[in-house]
């Protein structure tokens, strides 16, 4: 070979090589991954005018009711005056408390666990996260004597200092620590239950129960018939059974809600670092911050009796800022660092609570095949799907006995 040629062979040589690198490279490179399959549930079947049980009311109760009457093989219509997870609704606001400990009594704290599966497993199925992990700490009261519930711990006040340096505590304080608490989303959480049972709720106003008795049949406002019928409307149950409920047994009541913002990447009001708190010393809640709405906070006790229908759900609207006053002092004393944090978003919600704050969940006097279910005093939207589960056992078998302590005769006398 003579030099020019030689020359010219090695002045090729790289651009060979590069060549022969890209191509084996782009031999290499795999196609791009496939979109992720949506998991998007089946669409709710049409509802048919005759069926086994007509559910009332699409809150919580009414959603899981109605869920577990599906999973029964039991035929199902779901009705709501306003529609599924209105601005009305109990079970509207953006999120809820799974409080293992249930203020130390052993009927709802006996709920919590089958309550909890079965919100993780709608979680797992939904596109955004109905259930939130985060540890659950009660505050205790120097009057609370309960023991700890099972997988709850009992902590003094200088562990629970080292364990949580956001919160401020007094060396002689005592605290219940349960791991398995949780946040819950509300109204997603109720939407994607209703998704779940695939059932179309309707906005539709039931009236009290019309039975036609030479079928034995309760005839619905479409002239569709049912079987059996659940009223879980919570407070609206007083205006369906006057007679029965009086305001005096079953009433809305208001809480006063504010969202405080912590600083800008402040993340230790977030789950794992923030727990829920309830503080039964100082009669004030707590949910730590997620999706970004901020740390919630609520009075323990409501502040007024309220008409769901009408009254006002802007947080303070008649009480001259002494609600936000109130919840800024009890943050100055347990949460300093949020002490003059701004407050994001605030609503006033009601709750549906009966006069011995326990559940309602009885057969409606006469009829043996209407049941109701409300009230609760604020567990009920975490214990649902318990409940649920109970309302379609009863529906299955009439003569199922009652829980004493839900008996509508602890109301009426």
């Amino acid at each position: 070979m003579d030099r020019r040629r030689l020359l010219a062979a090695l002045a090729a040589a790289p651009a060979a090589l590069a060549l022969g690198a890209a191509k084996k490279k782009e031999a290499k490179r795999k196609d791009p991954p496939e979109p992720r399959a949506s998991r998007r549930r089946k669409g709710a079947k049409a509802p048919e005018r005759h069926v086994d049980v007509a559910v009332i009311g699409a809150g919580a109760l009414g959603a899981w009711a109605a869920w577990h009457l599906v999973r029964q093989g039991l035929s199902v219509r779901l009705f709501d005056a306003y529609g599924a997870g209105n601005g009305r609704a109990a079970s509207n606001l953006a999120s809820m408390m799974l409080d293992p400990v249930q203020g130390g009594d052993a009927l709802y704290a006996g709920l919590v666990e089958e309550s909890a599966k079965a919100w993780q497993r709608l979680s797992d199925t939904a596109s955004l996260p109905i259930l939130t992990a985060c540890e659950a700490v009660t505050a205790l009261a120097a009057t609370d004597a309960f023991a700890p519930p099972r997988d709850a711990d009992r902590l003094g006040g200088d562990r629970l200092r080292a364990r949580y340096t956001q919160i401020a505590w007094r060396p002689e304080e005592a605290a219940l620590v349960a791991e398995k608490g949780a946040m819950l989303a509300g109204r997603r959480g109720v939407l994607e239950t209703i998704l779940d049972a695939q059932v179309a709720p309707e906005d539709v106003v039931m009236p009290a129960p019309l039975r036609d008795k030479r079928r034995d049949l309760y005839t619905l406002p479409d002239g569709g018939t049912a079987k059996s019928l659940v009223y879980a409307c919570g407070a609206w149950l007083t205006e369906l059974f006057p007679q029965t409920l009086t305001p005096q047994r079953l009433s809305a009541v208001r809480q006063q809600i504010f969202h405080f913002g912590p600083g800008q990447g402040d993340t230790q009001f977030r789950p794992p670092a923030m727990p829920a708190l309830v503080d039964r010393a100082y009669g004030f809640n707590l949910l730590p911050d997620v999706e970004g709405v901020g740390v919630r906070v609520w009075k323990s006790a409501p502040d007024a009796t309220v008409d769901p229908d009408s009254f006002d759900r802007r947080a303070d609207a008649d009480s001259g800022g002494r609600a936000l006053a109130d919840a800024r002092q009890w943050l100055a004393g347990r949460l300093p660092r949020l002490a003059d944090a701004p407050v994001v978003a605030s609503a006033a919600a009601h709750d549906c609570r009966t006069a011995t704050g326990d559940l309602l969940l009885d057969r409606l006097p006469d009829h043996p095949r209407v049941w109701v279910v409300g009230g609760g005093a604020g567990r009920a939207f975490a214990l649902a799907p318990a409940i649920g589960a109970r309302v379609a056992a009863h529906v299955e078998d009439a003569s199922r006995p009652v829980e004493p302590r839900w008996a509508l005769a602890r109301l009426t006398g």
